[in-house]
C-alpha cells in the first residue's frame, strides 16, 4: 500500500502549526532576566499591549506571564518559569509534542488522525488546565 501524499500546504491547521512554532521559537531570542523579580510583561518588548484584564482588575489573567514563562523555560530556569505562570511549562511541552506529531503525520499524509484527536479533547483540556492554574495562582496572590 502506497503512503498517502501530504495535502497542499496552506490549510488552517498549517497556519496554526506555524503560530505554535513561532510561540516555541521566539522565546529563545528574548532575555527573560533570569535573576530579576519581574516575572511578567516580557511580551511588551514584542510591542504587544499590556494585559487589559490586569490593567482593569489588578489581577493577572490566565495568560499573564506566559511569554516570560516560555522565555525562562527556554533559558533553563524551570522553577522561575513556573513562578511566572504555572501553566507555562506544561503548555510549552504540550505545544512542542503536538507540533512534532503534526509535522510527522503531515509529512506522511495522515494529519487527519491528529486533527480528529485535537478537535475532540485538546481544547477542553487546555481550558481546564488554564482555569485550574489561574484559580490556584489567584489563591496565592498576597492581599486576596
Amino acid at each position: 500500500m502506497m503512503p498517502k501524499t501530504p495535502s497542499k500546504f496552506g490549510t488552517p491547521y498549517d497556519f496554526f502549526a506555524l503560530i505554535i512554532a513561532g510561540a516555541l521559537i521566539v522565546p529563545f531570542f528574548l532575555d527573560p532576566g533570569t535573576t530579576g523579580t519581574n516575572l511578567s510583561g516580557l511580551h511588551t518588548r514584542l510591542h504587544l499591549p499590556p494585559c487589559l484584564f490586569l490593567v482593569i482588575t489588578g489581577l493577572p489573567c490566565p495568560f499573564c506571564g506566559l511569554t516570560t514563562s516560555f522565555a525562562l523555560l527556554t533559558h533553563g530556569a524551570l522553577g522561575r518559569a513556573f513562578l511566572a505562570n504555572p501553566s507555562g511549562p506544561p503548555l510549552y511541552g504540550i505545544m512542542l509534542c503536538l507540533l512534532v506529531i503534526y509535522v510527522t503525520l503531515r509529512l506522511r499524509g495522515r494529519e487527519n488522525l491528529l486533527l480528529s484527536l485535537i478537535n475532540r479533547i485538546s481544547g477542553k483540556m487546555l481550558i481546564i488546565m488554564l482555569v485550574v492554574m489561574w484559580i490556584a495562582r489567584l489563591a496565592v496572590i498576597p492581599g486576596n
